[in-house]
């Protein structure tokens, strides 16, 4: 016969594993995806040659009072020296983009991703979530884009060739910088949302720096080649700061003369702008020729 201590003391043990036995199969809970994001769009000039000997300090402290959920970046190689005031001669290793993934995380981004590193401007991306690489474009083109998905949202992030001439003119005087930028944006295009490979794909951004003019500034600019973005058009129909601040002029070089940096997107992320803004602030005055771009917009349901 069993002892009746003993038999109560096994029931007390059998109670303990089965009570215990739902936590230690538990799993973590999944992070949940962003309901609203906040993309910043920024040529950080050289790789923001600005704080580079500042350990990048400022530039992580500022970045982190921004908080983006998605950070695209244009010109992320570590190129000139301000120092010695020259371009960097030395071609690998540098700071940017090798180390992007420990500068980014500084500000709280643990994922990047970087563009076809074929000449001292790519493009990269920083996410607080993770990122798929769709595609790096860059036959045919000068700095290169890069196509990426987060969260169910493509974006691409480019750069366009920046010369009145077109590059390859070992004269600087044919005059077909504008043509050149042209045949890049077709590129890109038809690599990405004219692509039948993603013809099923509804949530688009197009970002970056465009060196050249919106036929919205048309008021502003007069006479202007307009091809490049009348291209973009026929693809996007949000240009997201020229549609958000209808009739002004939003400069986003620091000189104030010029809107050459852009975020496009379809109507699906258009209808969920909540903010848009262009950022001045004696950080942005300083860091680079180009002010970022943010814009806050709820991720459509659809969004897969």
């Amino acid at each position: 016969m069993i002892n009746p201590k003993l038999k109560i003391a096994a029931l007390l043990l059998l109670a303990g594993v089965f009570a215990a036995a739902p936590a230690a199969e538990a799993k973590r809970p999944a992070k949940k995806k962003a309901q609203t994001v906040r993309l910043m769009d920024y040529n950080i000039a050289d790789g923001m040659w600005y704080d580079q000997y500042n350990n990048y300090d400022r530039f992580a402290k500022w970045v982190r009072t921004q908080d983006p959920d998605v950070f695209a970046i244009c010109e992320g190689a570590t190129h000139w020296n301000e120092q010695k005031k020259t371009v960097s001669k030395e071609q690998m290793p540098r700071y940017l983009p090798d180390s992007l993934h420990l500068l980014a995380q500084r500000w709280g981004h643990p994922y990047t991703a970087i563009g076809p590193y074929q000449d001292n401007y790519p493009v990269a991306f920083t996410s607080k979530y993770p990122i798929e690489v769709v595609q790096r474009i860059g036959e045919g083109l000068s700095h290169g884009a890069l196509h990426v998905k987060i969260n169910g949202i493509n974006y691409v992030v480019l750069h366009l060739w920046p010369q009145r001439y077109s590059m390859g003119d070992k004269t600087r005087k044919d005059n077909g910088g504008e043509a050149f930028r042209v045949g890049e944006m077709r590129r890109i295009l038809e690599a990405t949302i004219l692509n039948p490979e993603f013809a099923g794909e509804k949530h688009w951004m197009m970002m970056g720096d465009f060196n050249s003019h919106s036929p919205l500034d048309k008021p502003f600019h007069g006479v202007c080649n307009y091809d490049v973005h009348n291209l973009v058009r026929l693809a996007y129909p949000h240009d997201v700061v020229g549609d958000w601040f209808s009739g002004e002029f939003v400069p986003s070089t620091t000189g104030g003369k010029a809107r050459i940096d852009f975020i496009y997107c379809t109507d699906e992320i258009w209808e969920g702008v909540k903010h848009v803004v262009t950022v001045c602030d004696p950080f942005t005055d300083k860091a680079s020729d180009h002010r970022p771009v943010v814009v806050e917009f709820r991720v459509p349901k659809s969004a897969k």
